[in-house]
């Protein structure tokens, strides 16, 4: 194997996708390619292409439709155009393997231009459940599609083995997110205030607040009920950023945009970068809203998140996490829980070496023995 090639659609899958990439730099026997697709080029979420890193070692293909949300191009022409564009790029790449990251539907579509085209999967983040999304759906596709599995916990793991797949090819090395955090030089206080033109209260909580992709009807009417309930703090600063790009997307920035300006308690970002969405999390006080960030990335920050609705409905979370519906008396009551107790970030030393793990199993895996995968069979009674 000589030719990796990895793909990125968003801010959150590069943060985790890039460790691995400067594994396979470091090897410089590796020739390394990387997909730059999905929302990453689009500046009314933030134009996230700003924080991919250029490095002569690593070869860059960007591939970008026309839109800003899903109602301007649909979800299944969308995916038709994604396929069409990557197969072309992935027969001038060649790839000896295609990395592939979680669960959005950009991410199907690449990998299906890969399994057309014979190329070997690597899937990381497999396993996971997301009753509340459509993304259930696609993430399980995307782990038949695919020839090894990365899961990040030993129950991920499991689910992985029970959709048929060969046990010996599925992993839990842990999470990228926590070597992410771990080798994150973190702004401080005052550089976040410089940098970003805001002035921290006493209390500060932060907001992501994406569509829900089943109950979709619901989005706007959910928002400004959430914002309403925020407003109604005394002595706390406010920090939103963007909805991402699912339907129901742009018309909840519009919201967003026209409740927040004139009112000095909230700010609004269309994008931290992920050097400084994790250094806000070390000073604030406490995260509100339905991203998974609030239950894979918060809890490592010692504070509590409000988990908002069924998005991420089936996930695993910690203790500290408050999960509740969009009901104006139960939110009032959980914003009073969000108080940072500690600083500390809970990281261990297996934390750190998850990426280097991966890479290394992936260019001993012996990927012409699994082409052509078996359907492995549980023995259970009907």
């Amino acid at each position: 194997m000589k030719k990796i090639c990895f793909i990125t659609t968003s801010r959150a899958d590069f943060g985790m996708v890039k460790i691995i990439i400067n594994e396979a730099i470091k090897k410089k026997k590796y020739k390394t390619s990387l997909i730059i697709s999905g929302n990453h080029n689009e500046n009314f979420f933030g134009k996230s292409i700003k924080e991919i890193y250029f490095n002569k070692n690593l070869k860059k293909f960007m591939i970008f439709l026309k839109q800003k949300n899903n109602e301007f191009l649909t979800v299944s022409a969308s995916f038709a155009k994604i396929i069409d564009k990557i197969t072309l790029t992935l027969k001038k790449i060649k790839p000896h393997v295609f990395v592939a990251f979680g669960d959005r539907y950009e991410m199907l579509a690449a990998t299906l231009s890969a399994y057309i085209l014979n190329i070997p999967i690597v899937h990381i983040a497999g396993g996971e459940k997301t009753l509340g999304s459509l993304d259930e759906g696609y993430r399980h596709c995307i782990t038949k599609l695919s020839n090894l599995h990365f899961a990040t916990s030993k129950k991920h793991k499991k689910r992985i083995i029970q959709l048929g797949e060969e046990p010996k090819a599925v992993f839990d090395y842990g999470s990228l997110n926590r070597q992410k955090i771990a080798e994150t030089r973190f702004f401080s206080k005052n550089e976040i205030e410089r940098k970003f033109n805001i002035k921290f209260y006493k209390k500060n909580i932060l907001m992501t607040l994406h569509p829900e992709k089943i109950d979709k009807k619901n989005n706007i009417r959910n928002l400004r009920l959430v914002l309403n309930c925020l407003n109604s703090l005394k002595d706390t600063k406010i920090i939103v950023t963007s909805p991402n790009i699912d339907e129901g997307g742009l018309e909840m920035v519009k919201l967003i945009e026209n409740f927040t300006k004139r009112k000095d308690k909230f700010k609004f970002f269309k994008s931290f970068g992920t050097q400084g969405y994790l250094s806000v999390l070390k000073i604030i006080d406490g995260v509100i809203g339905n991203s998974s960030s609030g239950i894979s990335e918060v809890p490592i920050f010692s504070i509590n998140s409000i988990n908002l609705g069924n998005r991420q409905k089936g996930r695993e979370t910690s203790s500290s996490v408050i999960s509740c519906q969009f009901d104006k008396k139960t939110i009032t009551k959980n914003l009073k829980r969000l108080k940072r107790k500690k600083t500390q970030i809970n990281i261990n030393e297996r934390d750190k070496h998850v990426a280097k793990k991966i890479f290394k199993q992936i260019i001993k895996f012996d990927f012409k023995k699994s082409k052509n995968k078996n359907f492995r069979d549980l023995n259970f009674n009907l």
